[in-house]
């Protein structure tokens, strides 16, 4: 009967542990901070809803892409005619990249397919997601020092 009892108890812990973990992943948000622009990303895991702030540029785009997760790989993507929005991280390692890509309909003074087309491009490389915040605020990087 103590057996019955211990292996229910297992299981029910076994539920709650992995309905726990569930709510967890539909909470969270991914930041990318670039290590040396502050440019930023960040990405509702769930939804993915994002907004990127590019903070030299004073760039800020928002939308809806798509989310993958593949063991450690987050892959997002958001491609249409007037952007392309693609990340990916290692949530394991904590580090990862973005490119994004946008093309406003303005006059400008170089030469594109259409002249009436503006393209700023921005790549994030966030070697530690674990200290990025959504703000243009650089990162301070220590550097290491190997010198004897």
């Amino acid at each position: 009967m103590k057996s019955r009892l211990v292996i229910i108890g297992l299981m029910i812990c076994s539920v709650l542990a992995i309905s726990v973990g569930a709510q967890q992943l539909t909470n969270i948000q991914q930041i990318l901070q670039d290590d040396k622009t502050g440019d930023h990303l960040i990405i509702a895991i769930p939804t993915g809803e994002y907004k990127f702030e590019g903070c030299a540029e004073k760039l800020s785009i928002s939308g809806v892409g798509s989310v993958s997760i593949d063991g450690c790989k987050l892959t997002f993507k958001d491609v249409s005619e007037t952007r392309r929005v693609l990340a990916e991280v290692d949530l394991c390692a904590g580090a990862g990249k973005a490119d994004i890509v946008v093309v406003n309909n303005a006059p400008t003074s170089f030469p594109t397919s259409n002249n009436n087309e503006q393209i700023t491009e921005s790549v994030l490389s966030d070697a530690n997601t674990r200290d990025s915040t959504f703000d243009c605020t650089v990162k301070q990087i220590t550097p290491t020092s190997d010198h004897k």
